[in-house]
């Protein structure tokens, strides 16, 4: 049997399809490219924005016009929204839920033997991805309930997995080969948790699993996706002192650097706040990356709230800011909220706010010109060089030195300049 896989939104769909790859090719299936004609197409969704569930309706549309006769398999947050199941008649097979995706490997061969599908012949096939890194889903849910998002409503309750549990799945990682450990989760600031944030009754927190992976030998970097600046308190920092593999990069959600916006966006934090959490991570690691998120075009949002976040943006000194227009969601408080900014607005002002981001990532990443940073190959080119990442995420190009370079190594790199590639902003040095 001949599967594709397709991945849309976030960190935890990339760990979940992952996972579903691994269990199909233990079943014997054959993993192919998601271009190539296919028995089964399972396209992990997203609904995040509208422009994200549009995307999920059109890759289900092409997994169907690829291969007509297949099995099309509709997984994850967009099938989590019950409105959106009619909207694909003829087209989508099979709707696996969020809480089902355990099971899906299952659900599809139980449906193949009901329908008794004919099986493309064999042939050629992609074998799975290599990558230097692997996701490591350790949480799911979310009861922080932003005014502008649907995930918590379509992801569920809060759920950790357990620290033994979690830790005996990064072993095997590593057992495979691979050095760098992302932990992930819809929210994982909330790891160990079952109410909202904070919790006194935690039955473990993302210290203990950080110090709990650091052991593991063969794992030589630990980094962590997405979190709230609430969980950067000072016992947090001193608890993660002794975690050397853990990447001096951390990506706190910032969203608007307006008080006032904030409050209307249900964060629960204030910019002050925000900045005092940022003190304590450069209290830890003077060289750490602090990356953030930031919407423009919130509903309300005046010319003095945008300006507010461009001068937040510059007092953090972030190394890189993902700046969003903000999109109207519906079944979100604030989809129906008066005083929607007109897009032409929003689209200035990300036009400057990305604008500003450029500068503050050309601003961090020039501190690295000429010191010595370790960067985790990943992608060799034809003409030898290697793509990868320094431990503050910063993208690299490693110029060989004559001897051949392979990918998930670790080498000592001496960054000479900076350079933009296809939109990218690199790092570009030799070996040393």
């Amino acid at each position: 049997m001949r599967v594709a896989l397709y991945t849309l939104g976030c960190k935890v769909n990339s760990y979940e399809t992952d996972r579903i790859r691994r269990e199909f090719s233990d079943r014997g299936a054959r993993i192919v490219a998601f271009e190539e004609k296919a028995d089964v197409y399972v396209i992990n969704t997203c609904t995040v924005t509208q422009m994200a569930a549009k995307k999920s309706r059109q890759m289900l549309q092409r997994a169907r016009r690829l291969s007509p006769g297949a099995l099309i398999v509709a997984a994850g947050c967009y099938v989590d929204e019950q409105a959106e199941r009619q909207i694909l008649p003829g087209i989508v097979d099979l709707f696996i839920r969020n809480q089902d995706k355990s099971r899906l490997t299952d659900i599809v061969y139980e449906a193949i033997s009901e329908r008794d599908l004919p099986m493309i012949s064999e042939g050629d096939s992609l074998p799975p991805e290599d990558h230097t890194r692997a996701y490591l889903k350790v949480q799911d849910g979310c009861r922080q309930f932003c005014s502008y998002c649907i995930i918590p409503y379509v992801r569920g309750p809060l759920h950790s997995r357990p620290l033994t549990e979690a830790v005996s799945e990064a072993r095997r990682m590593a057992d495979e080969g691979f050095r760098e450990i992302v932990l992930t989760g819809i929210h994982i600031s909330s790891y160990g948790r079952r109410g909202t944030f904070p919790d006194p009754e935690a039955e473990s927190s993302l210290a203990e699993l950080i110090l709990a992976i650091q052991g593991i030998p063969g794992i030589d970097r630990i980094r962590l996706s997405s979190m709230e600046p609430g969980i950067i308190t000072d016992d947090f920092v001193e608890s993660i002192r002794g975690a050397s593999k853990l990447c001096p990069h951390f990506h706190l959600s910032l969203q608007s650097g307006s008080e006032r916006i904030l409050r209307k966006m249900n964060r629960h934090y204030t910019p002050d706040e925000f900045l005092q959490a940022l003190s304590r991570l450069r209290n830890w690691r003077p060289d750490v990356a602090l990356t953030t998120d930031l919407i423009v075009g919130f509903p309300e949002e005046e010319e003095e709230d945008f300006e507010d976040s461009l001068r937040f943006m510059e007092r953090a000194g972030f190394s890189r800011v993902h700046v969003f227009k903000y999109s109207v969601r519906p079944g979100t408080a604030a989809a129906g909220r008066p005083h929607q900014v007109p897009e032409q607005i929003k689209h200035e002002r990300s036009r400057l706010a990305i604008r500003k981001a450029e500068e503050l990532s050309e601003a961090f990443a020039g501190k690295f010109l000429g010191s010595t940073q370790e960067v985790l190959t990943e992608t060799i080119h034809p003409d030898g060089s290697a793509e990868g990442y320094t431990a503050q995420y910063l993208r690299t190009l490693v110029i060989p030195d004559g001897q051949p370079i392979t990918p998930n190594r670790l080498v000592r790199v001496k960054p000479e300049r900076l350079e933009y590639r296809d939109g990218e902003l690199f790092l570009i040095g030799g070996i040393v």
